[in-house]
């Protein structure tokens, strides 16, 4: 199983690279789970709607009063998502309504986290020969929905299904010691990432994708992959998870850390 998150930022400039792995994927037998973000369209709709919502670590702060709209604007990109893939001849199941996450409040309004993850579903489209297309919110025992980010949806996600790889299709090529000075990690460990969490190193954007490559590999994904969705060789690179690569993403192994899966 590999499950791969595109970033809202990519807005559709990864269509190529990413059906490409996904076709590619599928053909050798691997089963695909696609997570996306949206967070440029959520920024638009809120903003047409006057509303500002300030976000802490890289993390929305979300309403009540904007949750319709983040809502919205998920389900826009989950359409969008589906209907490029279904261009490029792959079948897709469409998980739109918070209906995979299971969220729970953690005391900052509408901006929750993953309780559970309900795999049935999922691994049922999977069966029927589909990728999973899932919008990253969810829905607490009553029914009410939660913002939660994507990267720790596609985390849990990984996890939940045991993943063997988890891909972050973002809009810059992977993660960086120092992004002034260009110096990109190519292979980390999860030490190294804690240690350049703690020192401060990223900036808000990068905090919660670097917790979720942690969450993921401390949980028994075997490799994670962060590489630029825009590089359409980068992406099948990550996807196939090649080890004779070129010097492009970070990746972490999980075998580096003493893990097994």
């Amino acid at each position: 199983m590999i499950v791969i998150k595109l970033g809202g930022s990519l807005e559709g400039g990864a269509e190529m690279a990413l059906a490409g792995a996904v076709q590619e994927v599928r053909r050798r037998g691997w089963p695909v789970v696609l997570v996306h973000g949206g967070g440029p369209r959520i920024s638009k709709r809120l903003r047409d709607a006057g509303i500002e919502l300030p976000f802490v670590n890289g993390l929305r702060q979300t309403t009540s009063e904007a949750m319709p709209h983040v809502v919205a604007a998920l389900a826009e990109c989950n359409r969008d998502i589906a209907e490029a893939l279904a261009r490029h001849g792959v079948p897709v199941a469409a998980f739109a309504d918070g209906e995979v996450v299971v969220a729970k409040d953690v005391g900052r309004h509408r901006t929750g986290d993953v309780a559970a993850i309900r795999v049935d579903p999922v691994r049922a489209a999977v069966a029927s020969g589909r990728v999973p297309v899932i919008a990253p919110f969810g829905r607490d025992a009553a029914g009410q929905p939660y913002n939660i980010n994507a990267d720790h949806v596609a985390s849990h996600i990984a996890r939940a299904l045991g993943a063997t790889r988890l891909v972050f299709l973002t809009d810059v090529p992977g993660i960086y010691r120092d992004f002034e000075a260009g110096d990109l990690l190519l292979d980390t460990t999860a030490r190294e990432l804690e240690h350049l969490l703690q020192a401060g190193a990223f900036s808000t954007g990068m905090i919660p994708k670097v917790n979720a490559v942690l969450h993921a590999v401390q949980h028994g994904v075997r490799e994670v992959w962060v590489v630029d969705g825009r590089d359409q060789e980068a992406v099948r690179m990550a996807a196939l998870g090649m080890s004779e690569r070129r010097a492009a993403g970070t990746r972490l192994a999980a075998h580096t850390e003493g893990v097994t899966a």
